[in-house]
């Protein structure tokens, strides 16, 4: 069996930590900031390090990004512009992707 790729597993686990750090402190931060759905964040908000460890090393990233082609593009043709309104405008969208 290959390893597994320790970027991936870094990358996993500081998601999972994340999350649950936003699922026991914040729910709605959770749903709206990282698309969970509820029955995930009250998942995770009750697993240990270990338990986060060990999810981390499954060698596929546990997860993606979730807006739509046509948001890249506007970040992106954004470039470093980090104004209110394209946080704002952001913040919208995730919230519109987590509706639908």
């Amino acid at each position: 069996m290959p390893l597994v790729d320790q970027e991936i597993v870094d990358l996993n686990l500081f998601w999972l930590v994340k999350a649950r750090e936003f699922a026991r402190e914040n729910r709605q931060k959770a749903v709206v900031v990282l698309g969970l759905d509820n029955e995930l964040a009250d998942n995770l908000s009750s697993l240990s390090i270990d338990d986060l460890n060990r999810i981390a090393r499954t060698g596929v990233l546990l997860f993606r990004p979730r807006f739509r082609p046509t948001l890249w593009r506007q970040l992106i043709a954004r470039g470093s512009n980090s104004s209110l309104s394209v946080r704002l405008h952001t913040l919208l969208l995730a919230a519109g992707e987590k509706c639908n």
